[in-house]
């Protein structure tokens, strides 16, 4: 896909919420069928070391993985931080939303001493099915709140991971109340949480959590994100 293609891609995906926000109600649900169109996406260790090398020494170390929908496909459009702020849109990393996961066990995070886990691996399977049995009350939440355009994921949720070249860990929808700030009807917010090992009969017992959808902007501004603000040539 060109840098043009991901513009628009992401500008159908702003064009969709917005429209649902201005009254079309029957849009709530073709938002939530790209979002199930597959369950999760996988990062490799070569793409993982690729981002710690493009954000070098910056402190707040992120990767923005924007939403858009090319094709009648949800595409995820994953790019470090400070490739975003500098506008070098050569680093994007393009994700399909996948429901096939590979036949191998992967080696169990066991293997590896991971130093405070944010969640144990029955909480990222209570809020990823949380996100699978409510995603329609999200959906209606969010008439009265800013939906998300991406989902700002620490760098550290994909370090810990500790994989490298073509290994690959796993990410995928939750539902959270991890926010100060909480709708007192539906106090959940959409995150990415991501396990080092996924498959039918086996999941690593911890899993990283600390992704926050955008907008709203807290503390960090429009300028940080020169995808979003190019790809619409709006304020948000």
């Amino acid at each position: 896909m060109t840098t043009e293609n991901i513009f628009e891609a992401i500008r159908k995906w702003k064009n969709l919420i917005d429209s649902y926000k201005n009254g079309i109600d029957t849009n709530g649900a073709e938002i939530l069928n790209f979002l199930n169109q597959g369950t999760h996406f996988s990062v490799s260790g070569d793409e993982i070391e690729q981002w710690k090398q493009n954000l070098g020494t910056v402190e707040l170390k992120t990767i923005h993985a924007y939403v858009g929908i090319h094709e009648e496909q949800l595409k995820f459009f994953l790019i470090d931080s400070k490739s975003d702020k500098d506008a070098d849109f050569s680093t994007i990393i393009i994700k399909e939303f996948s429901s096939k996961f590979p036949e191998e066990k992967m080696e169990s995070s066991n293997d590896r001493e991971v130093i405070s886990p944010p969640i144990t691996s029955e909480s990222a399977i209570n809020r990823n099915f949380r996100w699978n049995m409510f995603g329609t009350s999200w959906i209606q939440a969010q008439k009265t709140e800013a939906i998300f355009q991406l989902i700002s994921i620490p760098f550290s949720d994909y370090d810990k991971m500790g994989i490298t070249g073509g290994q690959t860990c796993t990410s995928f929808f939750g539902l959270t109340d991890d926010l100060e700030k909480k709708d007192p009807e539906f106090p959940y917010h959409i995150e990415i949480i991501t396990v080092k090992s996924l498959a039918i009969n086996h999941m690593s017992e911890t899993a990283e959590n600390y992704s926050t959808p955008r907008p709203p902007f807290t503390v960090d501004t429009l300028n940080d994100y020169q995808l979003l603000k190019q790809s619409t040539s709006v304020f948000v």
